[in-house]
């Protein structure tokens, strides 16, 4: 059982480490529970795969042994009610610790934070925070981070109060409308990404896709760059992004990357201005959409929440979520 915590409510009768032997469907359970309406292709899956695991409790237990602080299999803690000799125990509360890197260093995500709706406004959140914390600060690592809705003003004000500041405020998109038709207006063209941009584009991806985020926007900057090296390593992963720059004017106006994903969407990934010309990101969307894509699987944007809606509405992109990205430091 975990100790020394600060913890209200009863809470070393009814808080412990997730036993992901016994524990793995029920979570599952509550999570879809807490956020069905909010949950994209991709955490539907992450569900199943969940589900999955948890029919097979000896893997998971061998597992565990080998890896008992690791991501295999997840770790995490749970908030229980009833009486487990009596058999009436429920779960009703989740949080997930997932090992990430932070720029070479460990770190923790703080995930799938759940409470059931019968036992909200009790403290059992703030609680499984508080505590997710202390596990965190014990592994040693500089820094926790968690991402939530930016419409969940009760979650949002349990993290600020447990010491989280906000970092970064953005919106993922997925394609949900068909293709627009139509050509770019006079004096703007749409060409293949020319090595001469990547330095403009470089200097905006940087911008838009800052390093300190980097632990949940997989870009990989190796596979993009066009010199020599860059060459040798996209043949070496067999990795080889798509690239369209939009010019206004033979001047460059922005360049988008395709990538694909062994997750449900794939990539799309937006090097611009921070206050793009919304013709020019139209007809980049536009164009990159009309090409010879997969039109099977839905394309995915991330972006500084706010950053150009209008033109991204119009080339059947919808805004699945906009989330904060918070940050605890621990020194």
């Amino acid at each position: 059982m975990i100790t020394d915590l600060p913890l209200p409510l009863n809470a070393s009768q009814h808080l412990r480490p997730l036993d992901a032997r016994h524990d793995l469907a029920a979570v599952a359970d509550l999570v879809e529970l807490c956020f069905n309406d909010t949950l994209d292709p991709e955490g539907r899956n992450y569900l199943k795969q969940m589900r999955q695991a948890a029919q097979h409790a000896a893997l998971i237990g061998w597992a565990n042994s080998l890896y008992p602080d690791g991501s295999m299999p997840p770790t995490g803690l749970v908030w229980v009610e009833g009486d487990l000799q009596a058999g009436n125990q429920r779960l009703v509360g989740n949080l997930s610790l997932i090992p990430i890197n932070l720029q070479g260093k460990r770190g923790t995500l703080i995930a799938n934070v759940a409470v059931h709706p019968d036992f909200r406004g009790s403290g059992i959140g703030r609680t499984l925070t508080a505590a997710g914390l202390e596990v965190a600060r014990k592994r040693g690592v500089p820094a926790a981070w968690l991402q939530v809705r930016d419409d969940n003003p009760s979650a949002i004000h349990i993290y600020e109060t447990s010491g989280f500041v906000e970092r970064a405020r953005r919106s993922s998109w997925v394609t949900t409308a068909d293709i627009p038709s139509g050509s770019p207006p006079p004096g703007t063209s749409i060409t293949s990404r020319q090595p001469a941009h990547w330095p403009q584009q470089k200097s905006w991806l940087t911008t838009l896709y800052p390093q300190d985020l980097s632990w949940h926007l997989p870009l990989d900057w190796k596979a993009l760059d066009p010199d020599l090296s860059g060459s040798l390593y996209r043949l070496l992963t067999w990795y080889f992004p798509r690239h369209w720059s939009i010019l206004q004017d033979d001047r460059l106006a922005g360049v988008l990357t395709y990538t694909q994903s062994h997750g449900q969407t794939d990539h799309l990934w937006l090097a611009a201005p921070p206050d793009p010309d919304p013709q020019a990101l139209f007809e980049l969307l536009r164009a990159a959409r009309r090409s010879s894509l997969p039109r099977r699987r839905p394309l995915a944007l991330n972006l500084p929440a706010g950053m150009a809606t209008q033109a991204l509405r119009s080339a059947g992109f919808s805004t699945h979520q906009t989330l904060i990205w918070m940050e605890y430091r621990f020194h």
